[in-house]
């Protein structure tokens, strides 16, 4: 972070809120997303942490909708348990999310809150679930005023600040898109893991005796938030190192969450890496990313997707008449798909 952006942050006083204190919370409504008509301009929001939380669109249906400038807070999902995002439009949500209300957001308030928010997710698990009664009691540090209020002026002013600083550096231009079929208009066909990819397992280095701060590379374990990244380290021995020529998925054993390496990188204990037999894009990745998902729900620390599972394991994917793989409509897909989240943050 810049230094006086850091140096703004110690200039305020802070101090201790309870998440119940801070906001009105309510829960969404839709309880079986597989009615929602998709196609729509409506984001349906779901348990997941990439995209801010939309899963596709939908068609509106007034019942269901929750109203937007909030913060969502995801109660219960694969990997992205313990998550929190803002939401400047109004959504069709998940029961397994629950929204906060306060007069004061925005989309600076709400983006500085979740950022803290986030830093507390760790201690949730399918052991310890984030249920209503603990959101209500959890924990964040706010600045305050004088009178020990949130400072939500400070909050908002700071945001603005980082936006200068980042803004300027992202450029986005929308992707043209030539397919435009729904998901349940194509056919779809089952693969094992082994007929798509080479799986290798990398040399591992002990977390806990690298330097983690100032490397050049990423060192990449079984964590399931920041795209498996646990800092940057550099090494004596370039054999240690898993040198990128084309995107490749890393998931770990135990959290069997997948993530996509786009430049060389180290690993931690365990981490399997998937590199593709064909020619793979990263949008390739990601659609096969959605689909390890899906099955994400039987691995545990008890049954781990070791390599040897990892092999077996089968996803749909969509495919031609020739029963192959058909990489050009997934491609167009996630393309299709982050235009579309583009348009809705009024990203140009």
């Amino acid at each position: 972070m810049d230094t006086s952006l850091q140096n703004e942050l110690k200039s305020v006083e802070w101090k201790e809120f309870k998440i119940g204190d801070l906001f009105k919370l309510e829960k969404c409504k839709c309880n079986n997303a597989s009615l929602l008509k998709k196609g729509g301009n409506v984001p349906y929001v779901g348990a997941t942490n990439n995209r801010n939380g939309t899963m596709y669109f939908v068609h509106k249906k007034d019942s269901l909708m929750t109203k937007g400038n909030c913060i969502v807070f995801v109660q219960d999902g694969e990997g992205s348990m313990g998550t929190s995002f803002y939401k400047k439009e109004d959504f069709i949500g998940s029961t397994t999310l629950t929204v906060g209300y306060n007069e004061n957001l925005n989309l600076y308030t709400g983006t500085f809150i979740t950022t803290i928010s986030d830093k507390v997710r760790s201690k949730y698990n399918f052991g310890y679930k984030r249920n209503l009664e603990r959101l209500k009691n959890e924990r964040i540090m706010l600045p305050i005023n004088d009178d020990e209020t949130p400072n939500w002026s400070f909050m908002e002013n700071f945001m603005k600040e980082v936006e200068k600083v980042v803004k300027p550096k992202m450029k986005f231009k929308k992707h043209q898109i030539t397919d435009n079929r729904e998901l349940d208009k194509v056919q779809w066909g089952e693969f094992e893991i082994q007929d798509l990819f080479e799986i290798k397992i990398g040399k591992n280095l002990d977390g806990n005796k690298i330097d983690k701060e100032n490397g050049h590379y990423p060192y990449i374990t079984r964590k399931e938030m920041n795209n498996g990244l646990d800092g940057f380290v550099s090494w004596n021995d370039d054999s240690y190192l898993n040198k990128v020529s084309q995107p490749v998925i890393t998931i770990g054993n135990e959290t069997a969450k997948p993530f996509i390496q786009e430049h060389d990188f180290y690993t931690g204990t365990k981490v399997n890496i998937m590199k593709p037999y064909y020619s793979a894009n990263k949008y390739h990745l990601m659609f096969i990313c959605t689909s390890l998902e899906r099955n994400r729900h039987k691995y545990s620390y008890s049954y781990t997707i070791n390599s040897s599972r990892l092999k077996k394991q089968k996803i749909l994917l969509p495919i031609k008449e020739n029963g192959e793989p058909d990489w050009l409509f997934m491609e167009q897909h996630m393309k299709r798909m982050e235009n579309e989240i583009l348009s809705q943050n009024e990203i140009q």
